[in-house]
């Protein structure tokens, strides 16, 4: 079907659905929250289409999808029940589920409370922990503030990974980061050039900043965020593989070890020049890995 708006429930939702109808179908999650899908079709649309029916969503109320439904309140499991709306709506009997970022927790969510629906699914950098990341990546925007002279913001960040006790948003982990100012996106990626590419690659988009601003209403998930969804890992009954890039500072090797220990043959592919968006910075190579998971469990 042709990129559009698609009906579920009370909102419309923007699907990107690229690929032969009888491919192996692929549902993307975005993270952020509220990133929305453009990016990573961008990169990796035409790719995956290439073996695979690629799906990917902006989720309600986040860019090209309507603006966000005064109700039901936004969570987490409204999310969830719009994916398995949207498998039903698409007569897909079963996918395989590919989550980024914060939709990597979406997608764990998803696959424990939906078994049948899922063929497989891949945690592409998830975000289960914001406590175990931001004590995990905390330090090293630290050492940044450090080489920009801003010593004290470097302090502060570097109390906050020390501070006893679960942090939680109300801590201002991320207002610490963002002293960072013009240089927070680069913890993101292992180029140095990076963040600017991914940043001109919004700008050339041809989306408004109205739509660019509706991902601002997925900013109450942010405290979900620190929510550990870890111990649904034992729940996972389908093939799983975990990807991160080397340089990704949000899936730690907590998490990793986790995931090993929990998921019954559950992999794990490292892309070693990619930071947090390793389908940006690899893309070929990152088209192959998911690739060749997608058809190796395929129904």
């Amino acid at each position: 079907m042709p990129a559009g708006l698609v009906e579920i429930a009370d909102t419309r939702l923007f699907v990107d659905d690229r690929g032969e109808p009888g491919a192996p179908p692929l549902l993307f999650i975005h993270g952020g929250p509220g990133q929305g899908c453009y990016d990573f079709m961008h990169a990796q649309g035409d790719l995956l289409a290439r073996s695979l029916r690629v799906i990917a969503v902006d989720q309600r109320g986040v860019l090209r999808s309507d603006p966000l439904p005064a109700e039901p309140p936004l969570t987490r499991e409204l999310l969830v029940s719009d994916f398995e709306a949207l498998r039903a709506r698409l007569g897909i009997a079963a996918w395989a589920v590919l989550g980024h970022s914060a939709g990597g927790g979406y997608a764990l969510r998803y696959v424990t409370s939906h078994p049948q629906a899922v063929q497989s699914v891949i945690f592409d950098c998830p975000g289960w922990d914001a406590d175990l990341t931001e004590r995990y990546r905390l330090p090293e925007i630290a050492r940044r503030l450090e080489d920009l002279g801003q010593l004290a913001d470097a302090e502060r960040c570097r109390e906050l990974a020390a501070r006893p006790g679960r942090l939680s948003v109300a801590d201002g982990t991320r207002q610490a980061a963002q002293a960072l100012g013009p240089h927070f996106m680069d913890q993101f990626f292992a180029d140095p050039d990076g963040a600017a590419g991914f940043a001109q690659l919004l700008e050339d988009s041809g989306l408004t900043e109205e739509q660019w601003e509706r991902g601002n209403s997925h900013r109450p998930l942010s405290a979900a965020l620190y929510d550990p969804v870890l111990p649904l890992l034992p729940e996972v009954r389908c093939p799983a593989v975990l990807i991160r890039g080397k340089a990704d500072l949000v899936t730690t090797p907590e998490m990793v070890a986790a995931f090993t220990a929990a998921v019954p043959g559950g992999e794990v592919t490292t892309f070693e020049r990619s930071g947090h968006f390793a389908y940006l910075e690899e893309p070929d190579v990152y088209c192959q890995v998911v690739t060749d998971f997608v058809l190796a469990h395929a129904g």
